[in-house]
């Protein structure tokens, strides 16, 4: 799980389910991207599922669906958006809210979360269709 903000973190569907034994950053969100259900869940954490695909265009429904979850959520607690392994999907998103509220474009925004968690690999397909709803 990597911290990209003080209320946002992306990770994995593993950290997702670690969450049920132990919350040592207070976690009160998931919002989770994957089909893969997360098998056990923390009483008193909000779970949210998005699944969508990173080789396909997230739909205008998907994409805004995730970015209320992350407006409402994040105003009152802190919100773990999860992928499958936390590598195209968390971080591709954790950007796109990044640019939706004004901080930095998704490109800016994700050069920033690889300096932070450097193994992240966007799906180009993915990216692009974030950038369109964010005209």
């Amino acid at each position: 799980m990597t911290r990209i903000w003080e209320r946002l973190f992306i990770g994995g569907l593993t950290d997702a389910q670690r969450l049920a034994k132990e919350n040592p950053y207070g976690i009160t969100t998931v919002i989770s991207l994957t089909e893969s259900r997360i098998g056990s869940k923390r009483r008193g954490v909000n779970y949210l599922g998005f699944p969508i695909d990173d080789v396909e265009a997230v739909s205008t429904q998907q994409f805004d669906a995730i970015m209320d979850g992350l407006y409402e959520n994040i105003r009152w607690g802190r919100v773990l958006l999860n992928s499958g392994q936390g590598i195209s999907l968390a971080p591709s998103l954790a950007a796109a809210y990044m640019d939706a509220v004004g901080y930095k474009n998704v490109d800016a925004a994700l050069k920033e979360i690889r300096q932070i968690r450097p193994f992240i690999h966007p799906s180009t397909t993915l990216l692009n269709s974030l950038k369109e709803h964010l005209k």
